[in-house]
């Protein structure tokens, strides 16, 4: 047999050969209201099976007594501490925090899907913070989100 022949043939087979498909979405949510500023978005399989990347957006609080870079962050990996999409719906959880003296945001995200299009649901956002009037403050309100 020829070289050319061999070459051929190994570049049909390479190029007949079935390959897994790697479909990707993404997942966005965005509130601006009296008690936040809340823009996200991140890339995940169609399928669910694989990791969330490319996360980024920002936290904005607008109420409470917390140290600036608690009060307004910009929104990482490390700060996702629940993440799930589904037929059901979207669920975020949020977090950020600091050991001395403590001081802590979380916020929650759920989602039903409205008639296979957008997702509309809530958010609770949890300040927690030692001293101050206050040290434990809850608000909630409505939230939009999307996927793909």
């Amino acid at each position: 047999m020829s070289k050319r022949f061999l070459i051929c043939a190994a570049l049909l087979a390479v190029n007949l050969a079935p390959t897994s498909g790697h479909a990707t979405g993404g997942t966005w949510c965005d509130v601006e209201d009296a008690n936040l500023n809340f823009h996200f978005k991140a890339v995940q399989s169609r399928d669910g099976t694989g990791p969330w990347f490319g996360i980024e957006g920002s936290l904005v609080t607008k109420f409470g007594t917390l140290p600036n870079h608690l009060a307004k962050f910009e929104i990482k990996d490390e700060n996702l501490t629940e993440r799930w999409l589904g037929l059901e719906g979207i669920l975020l959880q949020v977090q950020k925090y600091e050991a001395e003296p403590f001081a802590a945001v979380m916020l929650t995200v759920v989602t039903r899907s409205i008639d296979e299009g957008p997702y509309e649901g809530t958010y609770e956002l949890r300040i927690t913070a030692d001293g101050g009037d206050e040290a434990y403050l809850i608000r909630t309100g409505k939230i939009s989100c999307g996927a793909d």
